[in-house]
């Protein structure tokens, strides 16, 4: 049997308001007619629901990558199906996937951002190179600011290829002051083919490198990726 408060509290969230403040008086009804109208109500949450994940996903600009838990280390598995549950996400942990290239360190990104947003969040992928030129250029460019912007309205922001060529000292100034003021309130998922010791060696102000290293795993989970 259907319940009419539900029916009102389902309209509400639908903001079809005639039906929630009980202007229509939906105990004058038929119950066959009520128990549909409960079902139009759930389908029309259901599509709204999968609209929602498309526009994120579209937003969200992560690339096409199928990730198989299968195709690394069985050492690995546990930590990476504890990264499913996304507590790492609700707590505003970073992540660093660490791995030579082929290892898999791109697709599970994609992975956990599929399923960041799958759960609600807004999510953004970008390539160091494309961060770099967004955080660069938001204050003259309108792209640019319309991307940092969302990025700000994001629960998480996925960088790729960080430290993949060396950055001069005036991108890492760029990045290190990005990823400082985005990090303050959500996650970063760091994508590296490099060990972090090695980011300092490469860095011309090692000083800055290492204080950037310092704020990203404050509050962080590495996890590496090697060949099965």
């Amino acid at each position: 049997m259907a319940d009419i408060t539900e029916i009102r509290e389902l309209a509400q969230k639908l903001n079809l308001w005639n039906i929630a403040r009980g202007y229509i008086d939906l105990n004058d009804e038929k119950l066959s007619n009520l128990d549909y109208l409960q079902m139009i109500l759930h389908k029309e949450l259901e599509i709204r629901a999968r609209q929602k994940q498309i526009k994120l996903r579209r937003a969200s600009k992560l690339p096409n990558k199928v990730f198989e838990l299968s195709n690394l280390n069985k050492g690995l598995e546990w930590q990476i199906k504890q990264l499913y549950h996304l507590m790492w996400l609700n707590e505003e942990q970073n992540v660093i996937l660490l791995g030579k290239c082929g290892t898999g360190k791109t697709s599970l990104a994609v992975h956990l951002g599929e399923t960041a947003i799958d759960n609600g969040h807004k999510t953004y992928y970008a390539p160091f190179d494309n961060f770099i030129a967004v955080a660069e250029k938001k204050a003259t460019n309108p792209k640019a600011e319309a991307i940092f912007s969302y990025m700000q309205e994001c629960d998480l922001i996925i960088i790729d290829d960080v430290f993949y060529v060396e950055p001069t000292r005036a991108e890492l100034q760029v990045f290190y002051r990005a990823v400082t003021f985005l990090n303050e309130t959500r996650s970063i998922i760091f994508i590296t083919n490099r060990e972090l010791s090695a980011w300092i060696d490469a860095a011309e102000d090692k000083h800055l490198c290492q204080t950037l290293l310092d704020r990203m795993m404050a509050n962080c989970q590495i996890v590496r990726l090697t060949d099965k």
